[in-house]
């Protein structure tokens, strides 16, 4: 009833010949002489769903809409046997497309099958390093012994005096006694940080427990620092 309403009131021509032959049903009573279908010509150019999208929608109909224009039967049905067939035919289409769309969604995921992959065989490839600073049974460090230079500290197997002897055994102390003093130099400069930050927050709050705090503070690693430097001289 929207549709055909709309149809009317919509051009002109067949409002003017339903002013002047009224509805189907008033004319349909008057006689063998008058009695054939207009309703036909008042057959509506659109539908209720595409009257609602032109009002509320956002965009005015288009494509299969044909307005101002006087639409039979078979004519009113085409839209919708239009887009039944369009439908049939995209189904043939989709189907052929659908191997090329998983292609490319694996070409896409391709670089993380790759990082994934690359990772798991470097886990499956590493090994252990030969010493550690701190003491791991997890790995099994849990043989303590020092350097001979600086005295550093370390962590190393059962099996490492096997393994590490003579020039070997000097090179990896070398790099022991590096990592140890980068280690010291970062724990130093967080404890100056710390010390820092306390007496800020003393000065800016007035509050003598914090100034206390921080003046109390010790610097081991600092002392460490120092220690390791006054020995490499000495050497």
């Amino acid at each position: 009833a929207i549709g055909n309403a709309f149809a009317v009131l919509s051009n002109p021509e067949k409002r003017l010949r339903y002013d002047e032959l009224g509805s189907d049903h008033e004319h349909g009573s008057t006689g063998q002489a008058r009695h054939y279908n207009y309703y036909t010509e008042f057959e509506a150019d659109i539908t209720p769903e595409e009257i609602f999208n032109v009002f509320f929608g956002g965009h005015f109909p288009t494509g299969n809409i044909h307005m101002f224009s006087n639409v039979t039967r078979d004519a009113h049905y085409y839209p919708r046997r239009q887009r039944a067939e369009r439908a049939w035919t995209q189904e043939p289409e989709e189907e052929e497309h659908r191997p090329q769309n998983s292609y490319s969604a694996f070409i896409q995921l391709m670089p993380v099958f790759i990082i994934i992959i690359v990772s798991v065989i470097t886990q499956l490839m590493a090994t252990n390093p030969p010493y550690s600073l701190f003491y791991k049974s997890s790995i099994g460090h849990v043989v303590s012994r020092e350097t001979e230079n600086l005295q550093v500290p370390y962590y190393v197997d059962k099996n490492f005096e096997k393994n590490y002897q003579g020039a070997e055994l000097q090179e990896l102390e070398k790099t022991v006694e590096k990592d140890y003093i980068d280690y010291i130099q970062t724990s130093c400069w967080k404890e100056k940080q710390q010390k820092s930050d306390l007496s800020n927050l003393a000065k800016l709050y007035r509050d003598e427990r914090l100034k206390q705090k921080a003046e109390s503070l010790k610097l081991e690693h600092c002392e460490k620092l120092s220690s390791l430097i006054g020995m490499h001289k000495g050497g």
